[in-house]
């Protein structure tokens, strides 16, 4: 269904809010980034002998909202960047955790930009608390840009589950096409209550992001299926080896779908333009989240194996879809899976404890099915200081070396 009203709890929303500019600072973030001597890192592929390419995970976590009893719990996730170390070892930890945004709303899905520069994320920060067809949600995303010390944080567009284009200068992600067509007049509602949850009328988009900020062009709708939910794209940061070269990999399911349980919903490949629609995968499983390997070969997704109501496992498969693999198999939760940069790790989010305990955590794997299984990276809980940590996305983030001009 459709709202015709918006009513946010701390602002409303009128279409004039399109043109708004919001940035916001963080100091201590900022103050690290000036010890570790970051400057304007160069564009295009890593040398060496002028950047210093780190191997980075930015993801979301609770443990510096833990003592507030913020409700729902999500309400305290920040955006975090932290190096794995040891990720081949039965140890494998986090090191050089540092902060990036600090407020009382939900961040996530932050999404380093390939050259290493930006960081695109989901908040909640103008929307929690907003009213669509009579129900209170508190997952209604705009997405925002910041510095990786994170500061200037700018407002770009309403959306969620932002993917980068190999350039650095596009982002696609799912919107509500109706919000999106009326200028914030009209919404579809999310169909979940989970962070990044598509809406009634979802689909895929593809902004430049000098645009989003110049308030120059709006978002362009490139799927446009009012008979489709469309979401979770991810743009591929090489040329792929799919059928007909497509880059971006995203779900479909028909609007008809159980929202909770969408055994409907499958992969599908397209270009950038919304041409050469390929589907992917073809059963009763959902299959959500896809994520690229760095060199367009494979893509790893959360699928639910045996349908119904199994939970979420890890799956990977290749780029035109044969060779599919499950790679985990357990009675919890797993999600929103992601490459390492070489290609050689997979991280994911899993659910820790008991069921409903809203527990999740970062876990790591190898690229296949082996011996070695699965190794816990973060090791919170709702009410410990490490809090709840999951939404992760693995990048590399660049920083000056010493022969930079």
């Amino acid at each position: 269904m459709m709202s015709r009203k918006l009513f946010a709890r701390a602002v409303v929303m009128p279409l004039a809010a399109a043109a708004l500019v919001l940035m916001f600072t963080s100091a201590g973030a900022g103050a690290h980034a000036a010890r570790l001597g970051l400057g304007a890192p160069p564009v295009g592929p890593c040398d060496p002998t002028i950047t210093s390419c780190v191997s980075t995970i930015a993801f979301s976590s609770t443990r510096d909202h833990v003592s507030e009893g913020l409700t729902p719990l999500l309400l305290g996730a920040e955006v975090y960047l932290a190096e794995v170390m040891n990720p081949d070892t039965q140890t494998p930890t986090m090191t050089n955790l540092r902060r990036l945004t600090d407020n009382v709303y939900g961040d996530a899905f932050a999404n380093l930009s390939p050259d290493g520069k930006k960081i695109v994320f989901d908040s909640n920060r103008l929307t929690a608390g907003t009213v669509c067809d009579g129900v209170t949600y508190y997952n209604i995303s705009d997405l925002f840009l910041m510095n990786t010390d994170g500061t200037e944080q700018t407002l770009l567009t309403r959306g969620s589950s932002v993917t980068w284009s190999p350039d650095s200068k596009n982002v696609a992600f799912h919107a509500s096409a109706s919000y999106s067509a009326s200028g914030g007049l009209v919404t579809g509602c999310p169909i979940r209550t989970d962070p990044g949850s598509a809406t009634t009328d979802s689909d895929i988009f593809v902004a430049n992001v000098d645009d989003l900020l110049a308030r120059l062009e709006q978002p362009t709708n490139i799927t446009n299926s009012p008979d489709w939910i469309d979401d979770d794209p991810d743009w591929s940061a090489s040329p792929s080896t799919a059928p007909k070269g497509q880059t971006i990999v995203f779900t479909r399911h028909p609007v008809t779908d159980d929202p909770r349980f969408s055994n409907q919903a499958e992969l599908y490949l397209m270009n950038p333009d919304g041409t050469g629609l390929q589907r992917l995968t073809s059963n009763n499983e959902e299959e959500r989240a896809p994520s690229w390997a760095t060199d367009g070969s494979r893509i790893v997704f959360m699928c639910r194996i045996g349908g119904d109501r199994s939970d979420f496992e890890i799956c990977l498969m290749n780029a035109d879809g044969t060779g599919l693999t499950q790679l985990t198999d357990n009675s919890v939760f797993d999600g929103t899976p992601t490459f390492s940069p070489d290609g050689q790790h997979i991280l994911f989010h899993r659910t820790v404890g008991a069921a409903g305990s809203g527990n999740q955590q970062l876990f790591i794997m190898n690229a296949s099915l082996n011996a070695d299984g699965t190794l816990q990276l973060t090791f919170g809980t709702p009410t410990s200081p490490d809090g709840v940590n999951n939404l992760a996305r693995w990048g590399e983030l660049r920083l000056m070396g010493p022969n930079a001009p």
